[in-house]
Formats: structure tokens, C-alpha cells, sequence
């Protein structure tokens, strides 16, 4: 019987492989993989071991009190059928913790390789595509490459990865040929970022690089801001001179800016309004909300009102806002309580991942600004899935029990 809950625990650990590989692919695999780790988690047993690990971790609590102010939601909620769907469809995120008590703790860079593995084929597909030797049904032109996975959701992924791969050419003690193709593959990732539309990648992208080159150059910090201020502005200059899809992106972007009193039915002016209709709602509830699901229909009444020739929403594009529009200011510190405790938290081990601990809460910070990421499929398997590889304590329960591979 124990070794077959050790086979288990060594099959649960390659379907996180996978899992992870899956991000950036495949909204059904992840979906698969997901359910099977599960059922595993659940053969192999040892539930008081994981629980001890489980409520031994900051990152657990934040995850369940973040919930628990979701489950609270529903008391005054006018739409409670939408609260129970809300509920439900946070589901990646309640896997954190079966996720955290799975992972080896000794196999966490597989993790993070088949992560960047996933994103580099995803990648080789927009550039078959922008070479025009590849085709497929979800290309819509040259300039516009839709991709397996939303590009909306690709591009920030993307970010993460070169910096994930340019933390490992830094600090992985990488020597030789295989730190001359990292580079090489960084340089094709930033490449294909700037011929691929999603432009809270392109943001996420420049915040993480001056996060690296601060974390690189952290004892000179003014070189560090000096080196900030040139390398960054240029690239940025190169990929506006020589990337049409950068080019007509950021141009769009202000044009949208400029002329949103004319025309609101844009990209960027659909979210203004959108967020300027949920700030009507915030401000007749400040505190609590309009409860867990009650979005959709407080925002419908507001919309009917003020901007009723505009398209609806389901959502604001704003994590922010969508908790403070749900659950109130109890809400957001619900929301930020997430991140505070990863960031309060990511020096605590001295293993080499202290800088990613930091980079990855800061990347989730940013993007969702522009949309509501953690209720978004792919992205949120990548928070409860890096979160619990990132903050796993060396001590864990497989450490303690004969399941431990060294045993």
C-alpha cells in the first residue's frame, strides 16, 4: 500500500509537469491535468500531513481568507444563483493548497522549465506564422497572430517566462553553450512579445526588466536606474520603430486616449467606461459591495443609465475594482491580502528564489490592472500553480513520511 501511494505521489508530481507545460496551450489539458492531480492528491492519502503543511502556510491562509470573504459575499447578494457560479469558477484558485501539498519541493525547477517549455512552442507557432509558413485556422492576419491561447493572457505569460529564463542564465549558474542559447532564446521571446498584440504584456515586460536589472545591480542602485533609464527607453524605441504590431498598438492606444470624449466605443475607451460606470457602483457601496455575483446586474442597471449605446460587461477589466465592486473595501484587502503575504514572505527562505518570489506577486500586481486575471482560466492556474511552487518549504510532510524518494 505505501508504495503505491508513492507511485501515486511520483505520477501527481509529472501531471504538475504537464499542468505546467500546459499553461500557455491548452485551456482542456490544463483542465485534464487539473482533475487528475486531484484524484491522485486524493488516493495517496496522508490528509492529516497535508493539512499541517496546508495551515503551516501564510500563502494557504491568504488563499482561504480571500474565500471565505467571497463565501461572506453572498449574505447580501441580489443575485445568489451568480454568487454560487462565482464561486465555483474559483476553483483554480481553491487548489492552491492541494497544489502546495503535491509539488516535490526538490523538482521545482522541472516545474518552472516546462513552464517556459510551453511557452517557447506556443512561441515557435507565432513565428512560423509571422514567417508565413505556418497556418492555421486562429491567424487573423500578419499583423493581428491569434494564437493557441488568448493573446490577452499569452503576452503577460510570455513576459514572465523571459524573465524567468534570464533570472536562470544570471543567477542558475549557467556556463558555456547552454547560456549562449539561453540568450538566444531570450532575444527570440522579446522578439515575438513585440509582433504579438496584448499590450499588458508589453507593459509586464518593461516593469519585470527593470525589476531584474535593479535585482542584478543591487548594490549599485544608481547605476541600476541609470542603466533603467537607457537600455528600456530603447528598446522601446526599436520595437516602435521596427514592429508594426507595437507600432499600431501604442498609437491606437493614445489616439483612444485622446479622442475618448468623441468616441468611447474603443479598446481602451471601452474600459474607461467600465470603470467609470463600477466607480458609481463603488460609491453607493463602498464597504460591502454589492455582494459575490452581483456584478453583472449592478453594472446593467448603472449602464442603462449612463452609457446605455455602449457595449455591456460582465466584467470591469480591472481586478481591483471588480472586488471593491463585489465585496467592497473588504474585498480588496481580501484581493491584496494575496500578494502582501507573498512579498512579506519572499526573502523568507534563502534558496536562490528570493527575486522570483518578489517578480511574481509585482507581475500579477500589474496586469491586473487591465483585467480581472485571477478569474481568467489560464492565468489563474498560474497563481495557484507557481504560488504553491514558489512559497513550498523545504520541510513538508513528504520529508516526514515514507513517501520521501531518499528513503
Amino acid at each position: 500500500m505505501k508504495l503505491f501511494q508513492q507511485q501515486v505521489s511520483q505520477i501527481s508530481s509529472w501531471l504538475l509537469i504537464l499542468l505546467a507545460f500546459s499553461l500557455p496551450i491548452s485551456t482542456s489539458a490544463i483542465t485534464m491535468t487539473a482533475i487528475l492531480v486531484l484524484v491522485c492528491w486524493l488516493i495517496e492519502g496522508e490528509f492529516l500531513e497535508k493539512w499541517r503543511e496546508i495551515i503551516a502556510s501564510p500563502i494557504c491562509i491568504a488563499v482561504f481568507v480571500y474565500l471565505v470573504i467571497l463565501l461572506i459575499g453572498l449574505c447580501w447578494t441580489d443575485d445568489l444563483h451568480a454568487g454560487w457560479g462565482a464561486i465555483r469558477k474559483q476553483w483554480k484558485i481553491w487548489l492552491l493548497p492541494v497544489f502546495l501539498t503535491t509539488i516535490r519541493w526538490e523538482h521545482r525547477w522541472r516545474y518552472v522549465t516546462a513552464y517556459i517549455a510551453g511557452v517557447t512552442v506556443t512561441m515557435l507557432l507565432i513565428d512560423l506564422a509571422w514567417l508565413d509558413l505556418l497556418h492555421y485556422v486562429r491567424v487573423v492576419s500578419l499583423q493581428h497572430l491569434n494564437i493557441i491561447s488568448n493573446n490577452i493572457v499569452y503576452t503577460p505569460m510570455l513576459a514572465l517566462a523571459i524573465y524567468l529564463l534570464l533570472h536562470q542564465v544570471l543567477w542558475g549558474g549557467i556556463k558555456g553553450i547552454p547560456r549562449w542559447f539561453g540568450l538566444l532564446l531570450v532575444g527570440l521571446m522579446i522578439f515575438t512579445l513585440f509582433i504579438t498584440i496584448g499590450r499588458v504584456g508589453h507593459v509586464v515586460f518593461f516593469i519585470l526588466m527593470a525589476l531584474l536589472l535593479f535585482q542584478y545591480l543591487r548594490r549599485n542602485l544608481l547605476k541600476a536606474a541609470l542603466l533603467t533609464l537607457v537600455l528600456l527607453p530603447l528598446v522601446f524605441t526599436v520595437a516602435y520603430r521596427f514592429s508594426p504590431v507595437f507600432h499600431e498598438r501604442m498609437n491606437l492606444a493614445r489616439l483612444n486616449i485622446t479622442t475618448f470624449d468623441r468616441n468611447q466605443d474603443t479598446s481602451v475607451g471601452q474600459r474607461l467606461v467600465f470603470w467609470k460606470n463600477s466607480w458609481r457602483i463603488i460609491r453607493e457601496s463602498p464597504w460591502l459591495g454589492v455582494g459575490t455575483g452581483g456584478f453583472v446586474s449592478a453594472y446593467t442597471q448603472v449602464h442603462q443609465k449612463w452609457s446605455p449605446a455602449m457595449p455591456c460587461t460582465d466584467d470591469p477589466h480591472n481586478q481591483y475594482i471588480f472586488a471593491v465592486v463585489q465585496q467592497g473595501i473588504l474585498g480588496l484587502l481580501g484581493l491584496l491580502g494575496l500578494f502582501f503575504v507573498q512579498i512579506q514572505h519572499a526573502w523568507r527562505l534563502t534558496d536562490g528564489w528570493e527575486r522570483i518570489r518578489l517578480a511574481f506577486p509585482l507581475f500579477f500586481l500589474v496586469i491586473m490592472t487591465t483585467a480581472s486575471y485571477l478569474n481568467v482560466y489560464g492565468s489563474g492556474f498560474l497563481f495557484s500553480l507557481f504560488s504553491a511552487v514558489l512559497f513550498k518549504s523545504e520541510i513538508n510532510w513528504q520529508a516526514t513520511t515514507v513517501f520521501d524518494s531518499s528513503k
